[in-house]
């Protein structure tokens, strides 16, 4: 239809509100309550627009477009109203804008400075709000609060998390938390976006510097598979606050707490910022420039003395693209087939019927199109915050969802059907279609705590027959952010880059570690926590006669064992990319400059891979063989397909923590983070049960 606006024509969709086309088209409307993935209140009333043949001025943000409507933003009526709404909105906040973090970025400030008066009618005493500890990641101001609601409504419609609410009425109303233990969402942080006026702000990085003193880099969330994109702003070539980069296909506006504080841990006391080599049993220093020789010698030599067949390589999946490719090359080069990724699980009978790479089966923005989706060993809460704003998102529309997990935790979004289940008889669950399922229109998400179990392969074969049954899609969460490129990449013992068998059958993470061999390479991993039992990590690190650490971080196990620990960069400090749980391949550039001693981990890797002749990479080189691989690779091949299991690799149950994934624990970054381990970690760990009882509908 067609509608005017400063006297242009413009085409407008029926459903639109004057706002919404205002956005699209370049006019600018201040505004404090609106914000367009929340529901629209209308109560800051500094919208205020004329509109022709309508007496007063009308929110624009509530006002929905009809034909031939003429709206002028800049008329002598729309200045006006817009002046009184602002005085209004002043007559309580205090003019602390100096010590305010929100000063240079303010949206007030800005809104007031255009559409506000120079002085103020109002001379009584203003009115003063006290402050609650609410939570170890937000810091309270609340007597800059000028009731906009969009903390409120994130809670209430986003996260589904009702943790702040506008209380009592008129002169006394106040923004406040439900219930005296805080905030404790794991999307709390996204409020702190969300305020317009610094009321609620980022507690760890308060006074730590001036927005306008900040440079902003792009990058990619390192603690989960999802991939939301992040601007890291730092100060003094150091992170000091990360925030949202808005991509509407993946996190939208929104990140995790966990992706927002997470890179504290990258200045962990415990950071590695040198070269160790054990002389005489002691850990010394070795001279940057001798590392690649050094770590290459160790290599060759233990190759000669041992064989390949001693030779164990272990990469973590949340190494970047560069590495993981880089890693692959030099080992299958040297012949070593002793090479994994894949260092939680035990289970690997399932290995040559896999996927081409685990996929979650559709894009992230399509789960809404789903009828059904069915989550199995996963709590989304916990594991995938910001997943959880897609799913809730999804049932709102026709979509139900089903969850069988070990423990019963709650999700932040309506379960249509829930069960606690025993993970040694899942198997049955999954026979018939006693749920009811429609043919079609339904998918199944495997989460990474089904990978942990000694049965996995029984169960992966399971929910393969079912999804036959039902006509339905499998889809998987991985355990680390860049999982996918650890299978695309030939990080196997089985494949190849891009797929293909190895003429060479090599031994997997578990076997690795249980069969006690000669050499251990380990890259990006951490002894104690990484593996799927520590205590046989520490067995086989004891028995062997040449350990190698690329590390970020030096921890117990590395100085007891280690014959020469390598620092690498983090995520921050390097070029890189990884493959979301969609099949996205995303680039990141370095956000900070590392210390001078510290090893890019691409390049380290790639002098060794000159000293071998295996070839001298740039990162775009590396880059555009990634993608000319990427090219040839049959991604057709997305779906399981396990006729036989052979249980005689079954291993037996002895990891006591199989069911225990917390969110602050993901990985060896995150669970540095000092502000993220102030929060209760209690709500996040599951209890250890094994329980079978009756299905609960909800």
């Amino acid at each position: 239809m067609k509608v005017f606006i400063d006297n242009k024509e413009y085409n407008a969709k029926p459903d639109e509100t004057i706002i919404e086309l205002c956005d699209k088209i370049g006019v600018h409307i201040p505004r404090f309550c609106y914000h367009k993935h929340l529901s629209i209140v209308a109560s800051c009333r500094m919208c205020l627009v004329d509109i022709e043949g309508v007496k007063y001025a009308q929110p624009a943000c509530s006002t929905p477009l009809r034909e031939d409507m003429r709206i002028s933003t800049k008329s002598e009526k729309t200045k006006s109203a817009q002046k009184n709404s602002m005085e209004f909105l002043l007559i309580n906040h205090p003019l602390d804008c100096p010590i305010c973090d929100q000063g240079g970025e303010c949206e007030l400030q800005d809104v007031s400075l255009e559409h506000g008066d120079d002085h103020s009618k109002y001379m009584q005493f203003k009115r003063v709000v006290v402050d609650k500890d609410i939570s170890p990641l937000i810091s309270t101001d609340m007597t800059r609060c000028i009731h906009c609601s969009r903390c409120v409504r994130f809670g209430e419609e986003i996260s589904n998390v009702k943790e702040l609410g506008l209380l009592n009425r008129g002169e006394d109303m106040k923004i406040d938390v439900f219930i005296e233990s805080g905030v404790t969402s794991e999307l709390s942080g996204n409020m702190i976006d969300l305020c317009p006026v610094g009321a609620l702000n980022n507690k760890p990085y308060r006074y730590k510097a001036r927005t306008w003193d900040l440079k902003q880099i792009c990058g990619i969330s390192p603690h989960d598979c999802i991939g939301s994109n992040i601007n890291y702003h730092t100060y003094n070539n150091k992170i000091v606050r990360a925030v949202p980069f808005e991509n509407l296909a993946i996190n939208q506006t929104w990140i995790s707490d966990r992706d927002r504080f997470g890179y504290e841990g990258i200045y962990s006391n415990d950071r590695l910022d040198k070269t160790l080599i054990r002389e005489n049993g002691k850990l010394v220093e070795l001279d940057f420039d001798s590392v690649s020789s050094e770590v290459n010698n160790l290599i060759i030599s233990n190759i000669k003395k041992h064989g390949r067949k001693e030779i164990g390589c272990l990469i973590s999946g949340q190494s970047t693209s560069e590495e993981l490719f880089l890693f692959q090359k030099i080992f299958k080069g040297l012949e070593i087939s002793n090479i994994d990724h894949r260092t939680k699980e035990r289970d690997f009978s399932y290995q040559k019927s896999f996927p081409i790479m685990p996929s979650l089966g559709c894009n992230i923005d399509d789960l809404h199109l789903y009828k059904n989706i069915i989550l199995i060993g996963v709590n989304v809460k916990t594991e995938y915050p910001i997943l959880s704003v897609r799913l809730n998102n999804a049932t709102k529309g026709n979509s139900k969802i089903y969850s069988f997990n070990f423990s019963s935790l709650d999700e932040n979004f309506p379960l249509y059907y829930k069960k606690v289940i025993d993970d040694n008889n899942i198997e049955p669950l999954l026979n018939t279609n006693d749920l009811g399922l429609d043919n079609g229109e339904t998918l199944i998400i495997l989460g990474p705590l089904i990978s942990r179990l000694p049965n996995q392969s029984n169960i992966l074969k399971k929910v393969h027959d079912f999804s036959l049954l039902i006509d339905a899609k499998v889809g998987f969460l991985a355990e680390f952010c860049n999982s996918t490129s650890g299978w695309l990449l030939g990080n196997l013992p089985h494949r190849n880059l891009g797929g293909s068998t190895s003429n060479i059958i090599g031994k997997n993470s578990y076997e690795m570690i249980t069969e006690k061999l000669s050499t251990y390479i380990m890259y990006n991993l951490e002894p104690e926590s990484d593996f799927f039992d520590k205590t046989l990590v520490e067995v086989a690190l004891k028995s062997s006669e040449c350990n190698i650490f690329f590390t970020s971080y030096i921890t117990p196990m590395m100085e007891k064992y280690a014959d020469i620990i390598i620092p690498i960069t983090t995520f921050a400090e390097t070029d890189g990319s990884y493959i979301n749980i969609e099949g996205r391949y995303q680039v990141f550039q370095p956000v900070v400059q590392p210390s001078k001693d510290i090893h890019e981990g691409w390049s380290i890797l790639n002098n060794i891979s000159i000293l071998n002749n295996f070839g001298d990479y740039t990162i775009d080189t590396i880059r555009n063989e990634l993608e000319e691989s990427l090219k040839k690779i049959d991604f057709s091949l997305s779906a399981i397909d396990i006729d036989s299991i052979d249980a005689s690799n079954m291993v037996e149950d002895n990891v006591i923590d199989k069911f225990t994934r917390d969110t602050y624990d993901t990985d060896m970054i995150v669970r540095r983070s000092e502000s993220l381990n102030k929060v209760s970690l209690s709500k996040h760990k599951p209890s250890i049960k094994n329980i079978t009882n009756e299905p609960k509908n909800i």
